[in-house]
């Protein structure tokens, strides 16, 4: 339950107004002793004048996360990849986006060992193919380095991908045979790119959808919904040999999606959503990696939940991110619990939110014990959703006040009008940059603006060259213009401005 929230050290936030029974009882706490502690709470809120919704964090080397987002406002108005490399202060190092026309839909991100950052998306391939796998790889600094793809004449929707000894691993699900299968593929880096080592699929005739997976030594663990059967399934999958080491499947006899799952230690907690006669409500089962059940649970509920992720905080308790409009608070807020592994008892946890919509999608902890929560909000702008951050000093947050830092631009990228305007062959050469950089790629006739993380034009132009010594550190959006500036273009490319 929510006590209260109040922004005592935010920038650019929105006032609260506590009721008075509120202020009350927190008077209460405090003159009757209530030995509380009190956290902060960041919040970061990105976006522009289109929809931009969070997606997944990964986390990354020296402490350092990667918000991987779907954005619109850097399009005409189709999907593509916004990838933010943020410090452990939840703060960006350096952002960019990616595009693959005509709709991108980024799912998922991993970090090699020599500091290349993969990215793993959704890519539209024609009607008959439909669907298929894109991967993008960039530098450490953000900078692409290669893009390509994989698919079968069928739909091939894509989900995760592990870094395996150097190797790409991607795994999705696939209808090559028909029915939803498991698909994996296996990558190796060759000459700057990403050449197929293996691809293998695996199911019954029945449709299976992969909701999650990870890699535990030799070990796929994925989680599955049999569409069909309206039930979830376990699986652990041997890489080495491709064969199956078991199976489990829910046990309710009530609709059954699955939804997230995380191994630690030798215990693998999942979690899924069901359909009770009170309405819908999380599940929650814990696994050996043997394949032994540990724990089978519907907690109760007074109100509806979603949940859409957990993550273990301790050898033996896990926390669940969830979604709930039920706690008349305005809108739909974030349900934050922890659980027990071992009873599956609830420990506790406040909600968060706005009196407006506010959806997770992904939730991490760090290797500092941090709670970082992504998904979206429409609380912030004119009433598109934007990317909406959490983090949280660690797991056992109860009283709170929001820290809250907004960066919503006021420039929206329309459709190309004309040719002199096609920025796409665009590249900006060196960057990050401190003085005069190229762009690679310039026609003669066009134009171009600089705006910053406000939307402010700090310099425009129409060279293939610009000089960044007089702006001031930060990043920065070059973006291709016409003959009145106004924007038109099918691509952003992001400067990373020092000195």
């Amino acid at each position: 339950m929510k006590l209260f929230k109040i922004d005592l050290f935010a920038r650019n936030t929105f006032p609260v107004v506590l009721p008075a029974f509120l202020l009350l009882l927190t008077w209460l706490s405090f003159a009757v002793g209530v030995n509380a502690q009190f956290y902060s709470v960041d919040v970061r809120v990105w976006g522009g004048q289109q929809d931009d919704r969070g997606v997944r964090l990964i986390p990354l080397e020296n402490g350092n996360v990667l918000s991987l987002s779907s954005t619109n406002s850097t399009s005409d108005d189709q999907p593509q990849v916004w990838v933010q490399r943020l410090d452990s202060a939840a703060q960006i190092v350096w952002e960019t986006t990616l595009s693959n026309a005509p709709l991108l839909q980024p799912v998922d991100a991993v970090e090699h060992a020599d500091g290349r950052i993969t990215v793993l998306s959704m890519r539209y391939a024609n009607a008959a193919d439909g669907y298929d796998w894109s991967f993008q790889t960039l530098d450490s600094l953000g900078v692409l380095l290669n893009s390509q793809s994989w698919g079968t004449a069928a739909w091939d929707i894509p989900l995760r991908c592990f870094d395996r000894s150097g190797e790409l691993w991607s795994v999705g699900t696939s209808y090559a045979t028909g029915s939803g299968d498991i698909q994996w593929t296996r990558h190796v880096w060759n000459e700057g790119n990403w050449a197929l080592a293996a691809a293998t699929s695996w199911g019954s005739d029945a449709e299976e959808v992969l909701r999650d997976a990870h890699i535990q030594g030799d070990t796929l663990l994925a989680i599955v919904t049999l569409e069909g059967e309206q039930r979830a399934q376990l699986i652990s999958y041997d890489l080495n040999t491709e064969s199956i080491n078991w199976t489990y499947s829910s046990v309710w006899d009530i609709p059954t999606d699955g939804v997230a799952l995380e191994a630690r230690g030798s215990t693998i907690a999942a979690l899924m959503n069901v359909i009770t006669d009170e309405g819908s409500r999380l599940a929650m089962v814990c696994m050996s990696l043997a394949g032994d059940t540990l724990l089978e649970k519907i907690p109760g509920s007074g109100v509806d939940v979603a949940a859409f992720d957990l993550q273990w905080y301790s050898d033996s308790d896990f926390a669940t991110i969830s979604m709930t409009e039920g706690l008349g608070l305005g809108g739909e807020e974030l349900l934050f619990s922890r659980w027990s592994a071992e009873t599956g008892a609830w420990q506790g946890g406040p909600t968060f939110g706005t009196p407006w919509d506010e959806r997770p999608a992904s939730m991490l902890t760090d290797d500092a014990n941090r709670i970082w929560i992504l998904g979206r909000s429409d609380g912030y702008s004119n009433g598109r959703d934007d990317v909406y951050l959490l983090q949280i000093p660690d797991a056992y947050v109860g009283l709170y006040a929001e820290s809250l830092e907004t960066n919503i631009l006021d420039v929206t990228l329309g459709i190309e009008r004309t040719p002199s305007m096609r920025s796409a062959d665009w590249s900006v050469f060196p960057n990050p940059v401190s003085g005069t950089f190229e762009i690679s790629g310039y026609q003669p006739g066009q134009r171009w603006i600089v705006v910053d993380s406000q939307g402010r034009v700090v310099a425009h132009g129409q060279q293939p060259y610009a000089d960044a010594s007089c702006w001031p550190a930060g990043m920065f959006s070059l973006i291709c213009v016409d003959a009145r500036e106004e924007i038109g273009s099918s691509r952003v490319l992001k400067l990373n401005v020092f000195h």
